[in-house]
C-alpha cells in the first residue's frame, strides 16, 4: 500500500507554482491588452505631401488608405527641422528643456522606447538617426535592435547606402536602394517579432534631398544630380517619384501586418519631421505651395497626422484637434497603458482620446520652441547675434530660431506678430491689436499667457 502523500506539502508547491504561473499569466494578459505600434516620420515632406489632404502632386494611396479607415488630423504640427523635430517626438518635450545642439539627443534623455521597453515592448528602430553617438546611444534610448543611417557617418542614404545594422556595417547593399534596406528590416523584425508587443519607430530617410529616381522611377531624367544638393539644382523632378514610393514601403509593411494576422491588434501612426524643401512646389487645393523648411510660417511646420488602428478608434473621421510633437509620447504611454517614470515629464498630452471619439479636453494651443543651432540664450541685438552665430547675419538668424503659439486659427510670435493662418497662411499681414474684435483679443490674449508661461532662452544643462 503506498504512503499518504504529504498534503501540507503538497499544498504548499501547488500554491508557489500558481503563484509563478500566474505572475506568467498575468504578464500575457497584459501583453494581449497592448497593442503593436508603429510610428512612421519621414523626412522633409509638409502635409501637401499626402493626397488625402487634397494634394494632387502625389500619388499615395496606401496613407489614404490608412485615413479613410482611420483618422486625419488637420492639425498637426512639428519644429522647422529635423533634429530639433527628433528631440521632441522622442522625449516629449519641448526643446527649450533638452536641445543640445544639432544632430544630437543628450545622452540624459528618456525617449518613448526606454518608456515601452519597460513596458514589456520589443523595441526596434530603422531609418534615419542624425542624433550623435553610437550603437550603445542607440541602445541606451531605449531600442534593442535597429538599421539605421547617419550612424557613424553621413554618407549615401539612397543608392550605394551607408547603413549600420546592430552594430555592423553592412557591406551587402551597395547596389540597393536603402530606403528598401531598411523596409526589409521593418519587414523582418515584424516576421520575426518576439512573444511580446512589438514597438517599431520607423523615421524614414526620404524624401529629403538630394531627389534622386527611385526603382520605379522612368529611365533618363536629371541621374546626374545624384550628388549633393547645392541649393541650384537637385533632380526636383524625382521629389514625386520619392513621395509615391514612400507610400509603396508604408504599403509594404501593413501588408506584412495583415500577413501575420496581427493587422487589427497595430496603432499605425504617420507624420513627417518638416515642411518640404524650399524648391518643392506642390499643389494641394487648387493652391501652390511652397516649401517651408527651416521656417517657421505654416509651411514649415505643418505636417501630417495620419492614425490607424482597425477595430479600436472610429475610423474615417478628420479631425480638427490639436497636436504637437509633445503629444505623441504620452499617447503612446496611453496605448500601452503604462505610466511615465518618476521623473520623466512630458509636456504634452494623450491624443488617444480623440482617436477613440471619447470625452477629452481638448488642446487649446500648441507651442513651437525653435533654435537650430543650440544658440545658449536669444541674442540682444545685431552685434551679440553675430558673436554667437559667427557674424551671420540678423535676417539669417532669426531664421534659425524664434517661438511661436497658435490654435487652428491664430498665431502669435513670441515678438508680437499676430496672424489669422487660416485666410494668411504666408503670414503677409500682422494685425494690429487696436483692431481686435472682443473674440479675437480673447484669442490674442491666451496665446501670450501661454508665451509668458514659457521659460526665458537658455541652454540646456
Amino acid at each position: 500500500m503506498k504512503k499518504n502523500i504529504n498534503f501540507r506539502w503538497f499544498s504548499a508547491v501547488l500554491i508557489a507554482l500558481q503563484m509563478v504561473s500566474g505572475g506568467s499569466a498575468a504578464e500575457k494578459r497584459k501583453a494581449a491588452e497592448q497593442p503593436h505600434i508603429l510610428l512612421i516620420m519621414v523626412d522633409d515632406m509638409g502635409y501637401e505631401g499626402v493626397s488625402a489632404y487634397g494634394s494632387t502632386s502625389y500619388k499615395t494611396p496606401h496613407l489614404d488608405g490608412l485615413a479613410g479607415q482611420g483618422v486625419l488630423f488637420n492639425h498637426c504640427y512639428s519644429t522647422p527641422i529635423c533634429t530639433p523635430s527628433r528631440v521632441q517626438i522622442m522625449t516629449g518635450q519641448y526643446n527649450f528643456r533638452n536641445y543640445v545642439k544639432f544632430g544630437q539627443l543628450d545622452r540624459s534623455q528618456k525617449t518613448f522606447a526606454n518608456l515601452l521597453q519597460g513596458a514589456g515592448y520589443q523595441t526596434t528602430i530603422a531609418g534615419k538617426w542624425q542624433l550623435g553617438g553610437d550603437a550603445s546611444t542607440v541602445r541606451a534610448f531605449g531600442f534593442q535592435s535597429y538599421c539605421l543611417w547617419h550612424l557613424n557617418g553621413r554618407d549615401s542614404r539612397y543608392w550605394e547606402p551607408r547603413i549600420e545594422t546592430n552594430g555592423t556595417l553592412r557591406k551587402d547593399i551597395a547596389d540597393r536602394f536603402g530606403p528598401d534596406v531598411m523596409c526589409d528590416f521593418v519587414v523582418d523584425t515584424i516576421k520575426k517579432r518576439e512573444e511580446k508587443p512589438l514597438f517599431i519607430y520607423w523615421p524614414m530617410c526620404s524624401p529629403h534631398w538630394p531627389f534622386v529616381p527611385t526603382p520605379d522611377s522612368a529611365a533618363g531624367g536629371s541621374r546626374e544630380r545624384l550628388g549633393k544638393y547645392d541649393g541650384k539644382q537637385g533632380g526636383t523632378e524625382y521629389f514625386d517619384d520619392m513621395v509615391n514610393y514612400l507610400d509603396k514601403l508604408v504599403g509594404r509593411v501593413v501588408k506584412t501586418l495583415d500577413d501575420e494576422g496581427i493587422r487589427d491588434n497595430t496603432l499605425i501612426l504617420f507624420t513627417c519631421d518638416n515642411g518640404c524643401a524650399t524648391n518643392i512646389r506642390s499643389v494641394m487645393k487648387g493652391r501652390e505651395i511652397i516649401g517651408g523648411k527651416a521656417s517657421l510660417p505654416d509651411a514649415g511646420t505643418h505636417v501630417s497626422l495620419v492614425a490607424n488602428w482597425p477595430g479600436q478608434i472610429k475610423s474615417g473621421r478628420v479631425v480638427d484637434e490639436l497636436v504637437d510633437f509633445t503629444d505623441f509620447l504620452p499617447t503612446l504611454a496611453d496605448a500601452a497603458k503604462t505610466e511615465l517614470p518618476a521623473g520623466v515629464e512630458a509636456d504634452g498630452q494623450s491624443f488617444l482620446p480623440v482617436l477613440r471619439g471619447e470625452p477629452h479636453q481638448p488642446r487649446d494651443w500648441v507651442f513651437c520652441h525653435y533654435v537650430r543651432n543650440g544658440v545658449k540664450k536669444r541674442p540682444a541685438d545685431a552685434k551679440q547675434a553675430q558673436g554667437v552665430l559667427k557674424k551671420q547675419k540678423v535676417a539669417k538668424q532669426k531664421k534659425l530660431m524664434g517661438r511661436f503659439a497658435r490654435n487652428q486659427t491664430y498665431k502669435l510670435y513670441e515678438d508680437g506678430r499676430f496672424y489669422n493662418v487660416s485666410q494668411d497662411v504666408l503670414e503677409k499681414h500682422s494685425l494690429p491689436a487696436t483692431q481686435d474684435s472682443d473674440a479675437r483679443a480673447k484669442v490674442r490674449a491666451m496665446l501670450q499667457q501661454v508665451h509668458d508661461s514659457m521659460p526665458a532662452w537658455k541652454a540646456f544643462k
